[in-house]
């Protein structure tokens, strides 16, 4: 079997094969990376233009609290790791206004990491044109998640984990990572990054684990036969202290600032009481064996076929691709992942986003092992490698619970930015299901025509969205009601919500329809029917407000005199 090796004109070239390359292999090699780029330009394009889900809308009002000098969790409440609400205030620190603000930040890293992954590639494999090739994999599988499962925890993870193997990569018959000695900085800042991944989910941080074991392994089999085992030991741990080091020092800065804020209690709450009970819905009748497999089939099968033809492709190259450095690295990273999921017992797509940089990355090691066979036999090979990576690409696609294709979205989008489509045509690229995100809009209008500018509102139902889109005071810590909705935590939540109420005094309040999501509140309640299971909050709106205007699925109701 043919294997890859670098070449002077940073190309690979499969060792051993008795024909010559094609006079005009490296116009061909040229041509593909420059179809490579396009496709990168194409998706960060339609990235560009989503909107918020409902996930989104609360990572921006929770970041919007944080620059007014709130905190997470205290003063606006959700149960995702504080990461993520760091990088929305992060995009609204630099574009105070618009959702388009994290989709630029969004936008600009998936770009870096592009590069990141043609670094690696270059160092791994001989030749950036590979990690090129990763790139248009990874963001386009990113485009095809569409607005609801992009800007999540996981996609920025992903991006900081290329980041983080990029840091420490190496090249040689060494190994796949640098020496320790005298590279205990990027170690540490390696640490660091994957540190700052597990603030925005915790199994990303395992990652960080995989590069420091495979670190102290190469690090102990250099140093076999040079000197006592105690000093080949304490050589192999080098790397793995100092990225341990990285990482512990992004969880105690988070934890000293939340501390400092007063908000390390609400902190704990969010994060260790009620998420354990949110965790335990996707375990009802489980196993963990089950869930793994579950996780390792949907990562393989269920989203973008592109992925699995190139990985299928690696494993039919045979041992010449699977011992290339750093295969066993990313497969070990992607096993962490996966098992972070099952964990999960939820299986959202948005939860797989930071596997698939490192699964392109992988998938496009197979693609280019296809791509130098394809070149050598001549136009024939060069068209059968066109028709299979064009069916792929058509197979199926990572996009989920819409009803349009990827393809006719983007079509859609396209037209969108060509200025052929207007608020309306973009509203309705970012609704899906029970949520309208031009009633949201229409909502968000009509309570800023009818409460004065700072005057908190209340929403009892899911769309966040409408605070930010009205730019509304709160009314409430509870910028959904998800606590108020599930049997865990709807006593403690509850009480404090009519706590919250009956400080502020919310001059409106917003009650929603249709609303049902039982993977997250775990019964087929909406807002308004589990009002008839909550009397106080139901008696605390009749008695001090009056209906005005009914919008779509909400009923707005308006402070009594």
């Amino acid at each position: 079997m043919a294997s890859m090796s670098a070449t002077p004109a940073d190309r690979t070239v499969p060792a051993g094969d008795p024909g010559r390359p094609w006079p005009a292999a490296a116009v061909l090699d040229r041509a593909l990376c420059g179809v490579a780029a396009l496709v990168v330009a194409f998706s960060l394009i339609q990235i560009a233009t989503f909107g918020y889900g409902r996930d989104q809308g609360i990572y921006a009002v929770v970041a919007r609290t944080m620059l007014e000098g709130g905190m997470p969790y205290r003063d606006a409440w959700d149960f995702k790791p504080p990461g993520i609400f760091l990088v929305y205030a992060l995009a609204r620190a630099l574009v105070p206004e618009g959702q388009w603000a994290v989709r630029a930040l969004e936008v600009a890293s998936l770009a870096g990491m592009a590069l990141g992954m043609m670094r690696l590639a270059r160092l791994w494999w001989g030749s950036w044109r590979i990690g090129l090739v990763a790139g248009a994999l990874g963001v386009l599988v990113h485009a095809q998640l569409d607005f609801w499962h992009t800007a999540q925890p996981e996609s920025f993870g992903g991006m900081l984990t290329i980041a983080g193997l990029a840091l420490v990569a190496a090249s040689g018959p060494q190994g796949p990572l640098l020496p320790s000695r005298g590279r205990l900085l990027r170690y540490a800042l390696c640490g660091l990054l994957f540190g700052c991944a597990g603030l925005l989910k915790p199994p990303l941080a395992g990652g960080g684990a995989v590069v420091a074991m495979g670190a102290a392994w190469q690090a102990w089999r250099a140093g076999v036969g040079a000197g006592s085992a105690g000093r080949r030991a304490a050589h192999a741990l080098g790397a793995p202290v100092a990225l341990l080091a990285g990482g512990a020092l992004a969880f105690a800065a988070c934890l000293a600032w939340f501390a400092a804020r007063g908000a390390l209690g609400a902190l704990y709450q969010a994060l260790f009481v009620f998420t354990p009970g949110y965790t335990a819905l996707g375990w009802q009748d489980a196993t963990l064996l089950g869930l793994l497999y579950d996780a390792f089939t949907r990562w393989l099968l269920n989203y973008s076929s592109l992925l699995p033809v190139g990985l299928f492709a690696l494993l039919g190259a045979g041992p010449c691709l699977w011992r290339r450095p750093a295969v066993g690295l990313l497969a070990g990273v992607i096993a962490v992942h996966l098992l972070g999921v099952a964990l999960q017992g939820k299986f959202f797509p948005y939860h797989f986003g930071a596997t698939w940089p490192l699964t392109a990355l992988l998938a496009a090691l197979g693609y280019w092992w296809l791509w130098e066979h394809a070149r050598r036999r001549g136009a024939l090979g060069l068209v059968l490698f066109a028709a299979a990576v064009l069916l792929a690409a058509r197979l199926r696609t990572a996009t989920k619970d819409l009803s349009d294709s990827f393809w006719q979205r983007s079509w859609e989008r396209v037209r969108l930015v060509a200025g052929r489509r207007t608020e309306p045509d973009l509203d309705a690229l970012a609704s899906v299901a029970d949520v309208d995100a031009a009633a949201n809009r229409a909502v968000a209008g009509w309570l800023a025509r009818h409460v004065p500018r700072g005057e908190p509102v209340y929403v009892w139902g899911f769309e966040p969205a409408i605070y930010d889109l009205g730019r509304l005071g709160l009314g409430s810590r509870y910028i959904y009601n998800v606590p108020q909705r599930v049997g865990w935590a709807a006593g403690e939540a509850r009480a404090a919500l009519l706590a919250d109420l009956g400080h502020s005094r919310p001059r409106a309040i917003v009650v929603a329809h249709r609303d049902v999501f039982p993977m997250v509140t775990g019964n087929l309640l909406d807002s308004a029917g589990a009002l008839g299971d909550f009397p106080a909050l139901a008696s605390f709106i009749e008695q001090g407000y009056a209906w005005q205007a009914s919008i779509e699925d909400f009923d707005i109701y308006l402070a009594r005199p």
